[in-house]
């Protein structure tokens, strides 16, 4: 911020210029750049006052940086007076004690494909939920392996059961002359749509 301002009250565009990141420089010739500096004589005296003006009001102005790991993970900071503080703790497998913060850590761990650490955000109650569906689903699969599977025209395929009120249906594709997994959907059985026999 201070080195902006110099640059602001120096009337120097070289080194406004050099202030800008090097994408914005690959986007604005320096002559372009110039030529917009030399017209904006007034608008710089005000965003050199205005800037002047934040920074006593607050030295930090809302600072943020990141720290980053040679294995690619960063640590946030945040600007708090002349100090620089962590923003979410260093050591935490999952504590989240804002909003946040959760969104963080599970933003982090999709990224990561850390499964095991997605799931650990999620309520009790809905890893509770998820983990009772999978179980039916792996136990229903297994009964049903052998079972025949609904063919639709050549590229498509379903594996449909019902099962304690809930519909378990794999649904399968042909993709380069070989089947893969599209879709798993388990949902509530829809009513009186219940298939007799498929439970036997």
């Amino acid at each position: 911020m201070q080195a902006l301002i110099d640059a602001l009250s120096s009337d120097d565009p070289r080194r406004a210029y050099s202030l800008l990141s090097d994408d914005v420089r690959r986007t604005i010739p320096y002559r372009d750049f110039a030529e917009q500096w030399r017209l904006s004589t007034s608008e710089r005296a005000w965003q050199i006052s205005a800037l002047r003006a934040s920074l006593r009001g607050a030295p930090d102005v809302g600072e943020r940086a990141v720290v980053g790991y040679g294995d690619g993970k960063s640590v946030p900071l945040e600007r708090d007076g002349k100090t620089w503080r962590v923003e979410v703790p260093l050591i935490t497998s999952a504590q989240t004690p804002r909003p946040r913060d959760a969104i963080r850590l599970f933003a982090e761990a999709l990224s990561e494909r850390d499964v095991s650490a997605a799931l650990a955000l999620l309520t009790k109650r809905h890893r509770d939920g998820l983990a009772r569906q999978l179980e039916g689903f792996l136990q229903g699969l297994g009964k049903r392996i052998d079972q025949p599977i609904d063919e639709y025209d050549t590229d498509r395929a379903e594996l449909r059961w019902d099962e304690n009120g809930i519909r378990y249906r794999l649904l399968l594709r042909r993709e380069d002359d070989e089947w893969r997994i599209d879709d798993i959907s388990v949902r509530p059985n829809p009513p009186d749509e219940s298939e007799p026999g498929l439970d036997e």
